[in-house]
């Protein structure tokens, strides 16, 4: 029997994952005896994978080779297929016929067989053994004519137009590595004040001080000047709690045992990369527009949200360069402020200028500036810049948001976890896969900041009103 060269490929990838397996443990001996690290560990995880699932490759083929053989011995005796008293053009014409090297046709070729709508197959699995011998080199030149049947008509040059005239022997190819669209980056998740929460809910104190118009910027708080008999009057600082209730994040997803052992990547490994992208972007947007109840408060819903007025008469789906400057005066801290807009907005606030009274274009200052190093992001009016997603459309509220994010509260009771289970669905044969964490966010301010002498308030959160 011809030897067979899948086999063959098989059996050197799994000599090679069989010595890099080796090569890396003898190195934690030589290292003191030491365990593998985590990234050999995952190294010799994926080996193990692969070699089991080439193992079941290899036993199909050879399962698959012993029938071939099997088959051809059957037809190297001699004997006819058809029962007796067949009449003799009934018989099989083929069935003895022999190719190189002695290689057999898979099962009798009967008479008429180009009339027989399967071609002169009795199963399936003849046609696929019969195409897989036919690609075999050393008995190519053995062509069934029912794989010569099904051929272009009319052609009569190899090429890979037809399978059975040279597509059969051009081999498949496969990339190991899904293919995967990159979320955006999440460029407010690292800035938020990060609270831990040793308990689901967590009262963190907090002074009431956003009303500067009385003086005291510290909730009640005055200090005066005196003479050296005159009595003072005493003061007193109001407090306030603000409150954290971690609630459940979760992910679930099922995946059939078969997948999981036949699958040449890992997929429960992809699985989590997917979700772990998921959780970011879901979070993201519950920042911006959570509810808060059962979920982030979103600083879109937060009651110290400063919503600026457009212009008059400002035309719809625009941005101006006194939108900008509106809400960069009423923005707390605006040396940590960053902006954020969906990309709809880009076109309208590359082409933001400031043009001095009587100044002509060519003394217009740009507000826009873009970034000039990989890395770096663009910035409007000395500020980051990020577009998103997930910000609401160019004329919307919420297109264009200004904010100070270390004033945003952000509590984690349980990070990232994950489990799986065989018994949820045993009897589909299925694996569950779970996802989870339990966290909380607010905006910690109740109300916009009043400033001392200014009717204007400020906050730390801005968005720009709708114009439509």
């Amino acid at each position: 029997m011809a030897k067979n060269w899948r086999i063959a490929k098989y059996q050197d990838r799994r000599n090679a994952l069989v010595k890099q397996s080796e090569t890396i443990l003898d190195a934690a001996m030589k290292d003191g005896e030491r365990e593998p690290t985590a990234e050999e560990q995952a190294s010799l995880d994926a080996n193990k994978t692969e070699l089991k699932a080439l193992s079941e490759k290899i036993a199909r083929e050879e399962e698959i080779a012993a029938y071939v053989a099997e088959t051809s011995a059957s037809a190297s005796t001699g004997f006819e297929t058809s029962a007796p008293g067949q009449p003799a053009e009934g018989r099989s014409v083929a069935s003895r016929q022999t190719g190189p090297r002695g290689a057999r046709r898979i099962g009798p070729v009967q008479a008429g067989f180009e009339q027989d709508p399967n071609c002169g197959f009795e199963r399936p699995r003849d046609f696929i053994l019969c195409v897989m011998q036919h690609g075999d080199r050393e008995v190519q030149a053995a062509a069934d004519p029912r794989l010569r049947f099904l051929a272009a008509a009319g052609s009569d040059e190899q090429g890979a137009y037809a399978d059975p005239y040279g597509g059969f022997l051009i081999p498949l190819g496969f990339h190991p590595e899904l293919m995967a669209l990159t979320p955006e980056d999440d460029p407010v998740g690292a800035a938020t004040t990060k609270v831990p929460m040793e308990v689901p809910k967590v009262e963190i104190p907090a002074r009431t001080d956003k009303d500067h118009s009385t003086g005291s910027v510290t909730g009640g708080l005055l200090v005066t000047r005196r003479a050296e008999t005159q009595s003072q009057q005493a003061t007193r600082m109001q407090m306030e709690r603000v409150a954290l209730m971690a609630t459940s994040l979760f992910g679930l997803a099922y995946a059939t045992e078969e997948l999981l052992a036949d699958s040449p990547t890992s997929f429960a490994a992809l699985l989590a990369q997917g979700f772990k992208d998921q959780f970011t972007a879901h979070l993201l947007n519950e920042r911006l527009f959570g509810t808060g109840v059962g979920e982030f408060e979103g600083v879109m819903n937060a009651p110290c949200l400063v919503t600026v007025a457009k212009d008059s008469n400002q035309t719809a789906k625009t941005i101006s360069y006194t939108n900008v400057i509106n809400m960069r005066s009423r923005c707390y801290r605006y040396q940590k402020a960053v902006w954020l807009y969906n990309h709809d907005c880009l076109p309208q606030l590359m082409q933001l200028y400031f043009s001095p009274a009587g100044a002509t274009n060519a003394l217009a200052v740009p507000v826009w500036q873009a970034s000039l190093r990989d890395g770096e992001p663009e910035r409007l009016l000395g500020r980051p810049a990020y577009p998103t997603e997930f910000c609401q459309t160019l004329g919307t509220t919420g297109d264009l948001i200004l904010g100070t994010w270390d004033e945003y509260l952000e509590g984690t009771y349980e990070p990232l976890n994950s489990a799986e289970s065989i018994h949820v669905r045993f009897v589909n044969h299925e694996r569950t896969f779970k996802f989870w964490l339990r966290n909380a966010g607010k905006c910690w301010w109740r109300t916009p900041l009043t400033p001392r002498r200014s009717a204007s308030t400020l906050s730390p959160f801005l968005a720009l009103a709708t114009r439509s």
